[in-house]
């Protein structure tokens, strides 16, 4: 039977207090959320006590969100990710195997009840039970060195830790999703620009035809035409399969297997300006992964603590009462002992040296972390800082200029003052730079979403403008 069924609520409650057990209430092992997607709700274990832990469905999220149909904008799939993402969910329930840990050691050691027959069933004077005498005792371990304090204060770096590695993982998810979403909304924007230069050669071919007909081209100039309408359509195929499979990956992070929504929402074409690099090394500390070192120090720290605790012997004390039939009068008395082991030995060398070395070490691989992450850092801001300047080299300088190319060379064809060939090369010329273009903004938001992962906090709030231009479905 459970306890609480065996005592009665208030009996229940005082022997929890005299034990110092505390039930664990859910979030208590968090850190404070990083600036990044802090404004989310994310996947959290529903109940909040031991018991409800037990009546909760694994996998349920407190969380009510249903798969998303028609339009799906970014903050809507990183609404979904973070309240249904199947990963996310299982470092929350780390965090609760944790916090049911630390619950465990601060539990004090049961008592024992022993008791001992004796002088019974043997010869003459001990025949039956003519001599039997029995003897019932009580005894209780008592931990000297302060090792149960040691204990749970070990027990409570390892939630911290836990905590930590939720936290690592929320941004994880968070900028996983992200780029998924970046790399699905540029492939439907390729989709969408290839329908265009679908209509485009299809326009080049009526063209074609026109001047054919009025003796001004030829039938080879015709045959290329058709040749790009055919690539046009192959591509296009091409384009919205690999959307189908982005949509799916994308799904995937909010655990469905069969996407509903129709488009996603999004402007590639929105560049913030870069913050300058120093500026955001400051904000490095904000790493979950870099600040969880503080955490794992202090885990080390009490696991010294409570070795040295270990050199300690406890005492084992206990009382008991005893019964003869020995005496004409069949006398009780009371019993006592106490018990220590004598620490020759065995002084817990061992572990204490073990416990200091890994502290030590610990000291190593937070200085290795740090060295790491800003070298992580660098690289991230340098790809960001050349995807930028490509984005808008791109946007400023190379796609107007193609455009106008292209522009030029179909109205020369139409006057009949330039070939085909011409109109054809300058139309592959602004398909390749309006494509580039997109794999330049993909590159761009991608590696802002990176250096935002490492420092744990959005470009954009850091205090620099932004430049909004213009979507690419109205760029012509």
């Amino acid at each position: 039977m459970m306890l609480s069924k065996l005592m009665p609520p208030a009996a229940l409650a005082v022997a929890l207090a005299i034990s110092g057990c505390q039930l664990p209430q859910w979030g208590a092992s968090l850190p404070e959320r990083r600036p990044l997607g802090a404004e989310f709700e994310v996947y959290k274990p529903s109940g909040g006590d031991t018991a409800a832990l037990f009546e909760a469905a694994p996998g349920k999220s407190t969380v009510d969100l249903g798969e998303p149909t028609g339009e799906l904008s970014l903050r809507g799939a990183l609404s979904l990710a973070l309240g249904k993402s199947p990963e996310l969910a299982s470092f929350a329930w780390g965090v609760r195997q944790a916090e049911a840990e630390q619950l465990q050691a601060s539990l004090p050691p049961n008592p024992e009840l022993e008791t001992e027959f004796e002088n019974f069933g043997g010869s003459r004077e001990f025949r039956g039970t003519r001599s039997l005498e029995t003897t019932i005792a009580l005894s209780q371990l008592i931990e000297l060195g302060g090792k149960r304090a040691k204990r749970i204060k070990l027990a409570q770096a390892d939630s911290r830790l836990a905590g930590w590695e939720y936290e690592t993982k929320r941004l994880g998810v968070l900028t996983g999703v992200t780029q998924r979403f970046i790399s699905a909304l540029a492939i439907q924007k390729k989709q969408e620009l290839a329908d265009e230069d679908l209509k485009l050669a299809l326009a080049g071919l009526d063209a074609v035809t026109r001047q054919m007909a009025a003796g001004k081209a030829t039938l080879a100039e015709k045959t290329k035409a058709s040749v790009e309408v055919a690539a046009g359509k192959i591509r296009a195929a091409r384009i919205r399969r690999a959307l189908t499979s982005a949509r799916s990956e994308l799904a995937a992070a909010w655990g469905s297997t069969s996407p509903r929504f129709t488009r996603l929402l999004g402007d590639l074409g929105d560049i913030t300006d870069i913050p300058p690099g120093e500026k955001l090394t400051a904000h490095l500390k904000q790493n979950p992964e870099l600040a969880s070192w503080t955490a794992e120090l202090q885990k080390r720290q009490a696991a010294l603590e409570l070795a040295g605790a270990g050199a300690i012997p406890d005492v084992t004390a206990g009382i008991g009462y005893k019964h003869t039939r020995e005496t004409e009068e069949n006398d009780h008395a009371l019993v006592a002992g106490v018990s220590i082991p004598l620490p020759l030995f065995d002084r817990n060398q061992g572990e204490i040296r073990k416990a200091r070395y890994s502290l030590l070490r610990a000291k190593a691989q937070r200085r290795a972390a740090e060295v790491k992450l800003h070298t992580e850092f660098e690289k991230a801001y340098q790809t960001l800082a050349s995807a930028h300047s490509e984005a808008v080299a791109l946007r400023d300088e190379v796609l107007p200029a193609a455009r106008s190319s292209h522009e030029a060379a179909g109205k020369s064809f139409e006057q009949g003052k330039a070939e085909y060939l011409d109109v054809l090369d300058a139309q592959r010329t602004l398909v390749e730079v309006r494509e580039q273009y997109i794999e330049a903004l993909e590159a761009y938001h991608s590696a802002v979403t990176s250096v935002e992962g490492i420092i744990a906090q959005p470009l954009k709030s850091i205090g620099k403008t932004t430049q909004k231009t213009k979507d690419i479905n109205h760029e012509k």
